[in-house]
């Protein structure tokens, strides 16, 4: 199999990812989603995670077969180091980002936790040096708290869409395209603006899908951040002014509590961690190479990392209304402002 050029991703000199693709759409995938982190060269040293993608004809007998929600389709095989993981995939072009995300982006995080740092499942924006964090599970509003507060005009910057690393008492930003859904045009409708036809129908078709299958079947429709937030720029590094736990719950107004419990906070946020890993532990197991030791040093390093981070960082609640009002969203405004300024 022939490949184009490697392309080379370094993520504030903690981890590294050198991808292979066989084709200009696979490459394209990779360079569209970490162009922020795109460098020339690769400093020797840095933990990395080696990438290649080829197309599903060229699947060999040692890849493991995988199928995702049907239309999926790739056969990988992986091997496992703290400093070195090697990709092998051979998919159909809707396999790629599954892989991306089930294997590629959790290596990542793997890799991370072995540096004594965090990858952590987070949204994030920052204003005058302070970051704030968005956690919780899926659905809680990590995207759409950071669409809110960016496009009040406020002076805030993009920090992180999905994940944001936490290391040496600063939070780094993990920039990829911002993945957006249908349930974000309730809270931020102004960005509705922004989306093509063909993006529109498909958040709209992602939506229900999304609904019907009772959060089964999460597909985003990604933007680049320079056409969500054409003139807002990004914080590259920040000091954490405090993570905010998001909760859904049946109040009309907003409402920002004090948490205390930084032991519940650590596990409720390493299990929520862990969750989002989970394909990447089964697809792990599948091709051999788990074991429960493995496992569990990665979780326990991790969880020690965390704590370390947050004992030093304001922890917060926020309770949200289930629906968004113009009166909820100002006043969620209004608290953010408090906490940076």
């Amino acid at each position: 199999m022939t490949f184009l050029s490697e392309s080379i991703f370094n993520f504030h000199d903690i981890v590294a990812v050198k991808t292979r693709c066989a084709s200009a759409f696979q490459k394209s995938f990779f360079e569209d989603e970490y162009q922020y982190h795109q460098v020339d060269v690769k400093p020797s040293d840095l933990p990395t995670v080696e990438f290649s993608y080829t197309n599903l004809r060229a699947r060999t007998p040692e890849m493991v077969t995988y199928q995702h929600k049907v239309l999926a389709k790739f056969g990988y095989t992986i091997a496992l180091g703290e400093n070195l993981i090697k990709i092998n995939v051979a998919g159909n072009n809707i396999g790629i980002p599954i892989a991306h995300h089930m294997l590629l982006h959790t290596s990542l995080r793997y890799l991370t936790a072995q540096k004594g740092f965090v990858l952590l499942h987070s949204g994030a924006v920052a204003k005058n040096g302070k970051s704030l964090l968005f956690s919780g599970k899926g659905g809680s509003g990590k995207t759409t708290m950071t669409s809110l507060i960016l496009s009040s005009d406020q002076g805030w910057n993009i920090h992180a869409d999905d994940y944001v690393f936490l290391s040496e008492g600063k939070t780094r930003t993990y920039v990829t395209r911002a993945h957006l859904y249908r349930d974000l045009l309730r809270w931020v409708p102004q960005i509705k603006n922004k989306l093509t036809l063909k993006e529109r129908i498909a958040l709209s078709i992602f939506g229900f899908v999304r609904e019907t299958s009772n959060e089964g079947i999460k597909w985003p429709v990604r933007m680049e951040f320079s056409r969500l937030w054409p003139n807002i720029s990004i914080a590259n590094t920040a000091i954490p002014g405090g993570l905010i736990l998001l909760s859904r719950e049946d109040v009309n107004t907003p409402s920002l509590v004090e948490n205390n419990n930084l032991d519940l906070a650590v596990d409720e946020l390493v299990e929520m961690n862990f969750f989002e890993a989970r394909h990447f532990i089964h697809l792990v197991k599948k091709a051999g190479v788990y074991s429960d030791s493995w496992y569990q040093q990665w979780y326990n390093r991790e969880k020690t990392n965390l704590r370390d981070f947050l004992s030093k960082v304001p922890l917060y609640t926020l309770r949200l209304p289930k629906r968004s009002t113009t009166n909820s969203n100002q006043k969620v405004l209004s608290i953010f402002e408090e906490i940076v300024s």
